[in-house]
């Protein structure tokens, strides 16, 4: 286990990223539309027929892996969605916001009280997801409750998706993450030792003091997270894929024991 920042840095990291979202969520939700390609591989055993699948949707954003799983698979979906920026929410597709049960839910917050599980209002779902989110949430123990508590939501022999960024692999995005932190932790009063390995602080679209946290996945990582949870599920793929090089995120596919 690597270096991570104390409780109440996380909760500051925690706070600024609701900011974030809450500021940009019109710019940030318009550049997130298309598919992402993993999701293919994810959800291949969702297949056509199955009948009604249960989804629970952990960070949901502006619902577009709703959009993709409801013209990929041919089955009724009873389709949970949980985030805490109702702002992008209200940027969905109008089948998305018709469709889909929404529960607003800060899920760091969630974490750090322990409670997320009992927050989550659906039980035994066939496929759980949750893309784009875990390199918000700081530190290995809150990443691996987090793993935890979508495997609790998940049925025995059901499926549960992590997409994993690894930004920090890419050298334009990783010389980006140095210079937008270097910045951001002089105007943030923050020490550059109190963030943990790979913790790094985003700027967006050169807006001035608009911050977010973000952590780079690396290998360790990603053994700490499968071995986390190696009681309750078995790994069945890990394999990456997306952005330009095919490598920026790390996925992986855990079947609920």
């Amino acid at each position: 286990m690597g270096r991570d920042m104390d409780e109440a840095l996380v909760r500051r990291m925690a706070e600024l990223n609701e900011e974030f979202y809450r500021e940009n969520a019109a710019s940030f939700s318009g550049t997130r539309h298309g598919a992402w390609p993993g999701w293919e591989r994810c959800v291949a055993g969702v297949r056509e027929g199955a009948g009604k699948v249960r989804v629970l949707d952990v960070a949901s954003g502006n619902l577009r892996f709703f959009d993709y799983l409801a013209g990929v698979v041919g089955a009724d979906l009873d389709y949970v969605a949980v985030d805490s920026c109702d702002e992008l929410t209200e940027s969905a597709s109008r089948q998305a916001r018709e469709c889909v049960r929404y529960q607003g839910l800060d899920v760091v917050e969630a974490l750090l009280g322990g409670s997320l599980e009992r927050s989550i209002d659906c039980d035994g779902r066939d496929l759980c997801v949750c893309f784009g989110f875990l390199h918000h949430v700081p530190t290995e123990r809150l990443r691996v409750a987090l793993m935890r508590d979508l495997l609790a939501k998940t049925r025995p022999g059901g499926v549960c998706c992590v997409s994993l960024w690894r930004f920090m692999e890419e050298p334009t995005l990783a010389e980006r993450a140095r210079e937008t932190t270097a910045d951001a932790v002089r105007e943030l009063g923050i020490e550059p030792g109190q963030l943990g390995d790979g913790d790094w602080l985003l700027g967006w679209q050169g807006r001035r003091g608009s911050w977010r946290y973000c952590h780079s996945f690396s290998d360790g990582d990603v053994e700490g997270l499968v071995g986390g949870v190696s009681d309750l599920a078995r790994l069945r793929d890990d394999f990456c894929s997306d952005g330009r090089s095919g490598e920026l995120n790390r996925y992986l596919v855990l079947e609920r024991l």
